[in-house]
């Protein structure tokens, strides 16, 4: 496996102390944790955010709690309208991250917002693209709850595929399943828009200070520490994540399945020292993303179909040319004038009106 740089032992702790404690720990903290001096902890900081091992943190955030859901759409585009599809998914707002993909579904798979209340929006627009003939075929997978790993640099250089394949089916003979702390059914809690504009700064910016913030939205920083704090406890906010990117090439596949033996499966991908992210939509029902070398491609996959036969359902999506518009466009789905999320689906309709027509 070859990274970015070399890492000797004590940029390993350094890396494991923050993976362990949170990206906020302070340099002090880590300096008495490491029983190294300050100096040389911001020194080696320094270095490996220079050598883009270390990216800035990010903050996790639980959109369900603010009654904001998603699905994961994967469509097959009709190779007559593909144009006009793109230019459909970049500008409806609710489409807010999309990435070509190739799989079972020949196109794009979308990460879409919606109101809690309103899950038959998905449904229509959905419907709606198949019968204007924009996609041939799609599903949706419902997101309740995710949880990610960043990659396991001390263990990326010894990576043994082969062990890892053996290691399936002696999880699968065993009762152990992999622990997660993700939950089936979350309550939305009470917030405002200036709760809003909080959480899109924090997470475009995770360096902007509570002073900062204040000045942005016209409060004091006492009020807006408060209002951190009131996020952070409420779960809003789920933490503060390391964000690291140790190698140059990368892909990432996307492996949708069922099984009765989720937590299993489950226990076996976690092992994978490669970055990734597991997603719920019920206890039976995952995706997993994987971001891994270009190199290890084909090792990921071999693998892959070696856990088909574990499986009820499966199906395995690659992911090129994503893009995202930014959380911060997703807080502007909050209406202030009401206190609620906007439903855009007349204004989807117009911009497939209007987009269809300039095509033709």
């Amino acid at each position: 496996m070859t990274l970015k740089a070399s890492l000797d032992p004590l940029d390993l702790k350094i890396i494991r102390a923050l993976e362990e404690h949170g990206a906020k720990i302070s340099t002090r903290e880590l300096s008495e944790l490491l029983n190294e001096p300050g100096r040389t902890i911001r020194y080696r900081i320094t270095k490996l955010k220079e050598k883009g091992i270390i990216c800035k943190a990010k903050v996790r955030t639980h959109e369900r709690k603010l009654g904001l859901a998603e699905y994961v759409f994967v469509v097959s585009s009709s190779t007559v309208n593909e144009s006009t599809l793109k230019k459909i998914i970049e500008e409806i707002p609710m489409f807010y991250y999309h990435a070509q993909t190739y799989g079972k579904y020949e196109g794009y798979l979308i990460y879409l917002v919606y109101p809690l209340g309103s899950p038959h929006v998905v449904q229509d627009i959905a419907s709606e693209l198949k019968k204007r003939g924009l996609i041939e075929d799609y599903t949706l997978f419902d997101v309740v709850d995710y949880e990610s790993k960043e990659a396991n640099l001390s263990q990326l250089e010894t990576w043994n595929w082969d062990k890892w394949s053996k290691n399936l089916p002696k999880i699968m003979a065993k009762s152990k399943e992999l622990k997660l702390d993700l939950e089936e059914s979350q309550e939305p809690v009470s917030f405002d828009s200036n709760d809003t504009l909080i959480l899109g700064h924090m997470v475009e910016n995770p360096d902007i200070t509570l002073r900062e913030l204040g000045k942005i939205l016209g409060l004091s920083q006492p009020q807006v520490h408060s209002r951190v704090k009131r996020l952070e406890e409420s779960r809003i906010i789920r933490g503060y994540k390391l964000s690291m990117k140790p190698y140059d090439s990368t892909m990432t596949i996307a492996c949708f399945f069922k099984s009765k033996n989720a937590g299993k499966i489950l226990l076996w991908f976690d092992q994978l020292p490669f970055h990734h992210q597991i997603t719920m939509e019920n206890k039976t029902s995952y995706l997993v993303q994987i971001s891994l070398p270009s190199h290890d491609m084909n090792e990921l996959l071999k693998n892959l179909r070696i856990l088909r036969q574990y499986t009820d359902e499966m199906f395995v999506q690659f992911l090129l040319d994503a893009s995202i518009k930014g959380y911060r466009h997703l807080m502007d789905l909050f209406y202030e004038g009401t206190e609620s999320w906007r439903l855009p689906y007349d204004e989807f309709n117009d911009v497939v009106d209007r987009l269809t027509k300039e095509e033709n």
